[in-house]
């Protein structure tokens, strides 16, 4: 029984973005309609999916469980929520950190 590194490698961008979409869908009632009349650069905040402060949380706090990250309070940024496309971005590149710390590989 030998190590299967490949499935520590983090999620592709596209996966990620299908995630967020099913966790916006399931823990925010956001009509699926929407998602699937828009795409990845679909605002999340204002016109577009129209997330407000509170379902924001709702949201970070359902990354963090789905991804295994934390986001920082300081990275909580009006740019991060600006859609699908940014916020994969940011967990794809956690993650990566996250894998890379888990190697071995300290990031500084």
């Amino acid at each position: 029984m030998g190590h299967a590194s490949s499935n520590m490698e983090p999620a592709s961008r596209l996966a990620i973005q299908e995630r967020l979409k099913q966790i916006l869908i399931a823990d925010l009632g956001v009509n699926p309609g929407v998602l699937a009349d828009g795409d990845a650069t679909t605002p999340l905040l204002g016109q577009g999916i129209g997330l407000d402060s509170m379902e924001t949380l709702v949201l970070v706090t359902a990354i963090e469980e789905e991804f295994a990250v934390h986001v920082e309070d300081a990275e909580l940024t009006v740019e991060l929520f600006k859609n699908i496309a940014t916020l994969a971005e940011y967990v794809l590149r956690k993650t990566t950190l996250q894998h890379a710390s888990l190697r071995g590989e300290r990031a500084t």
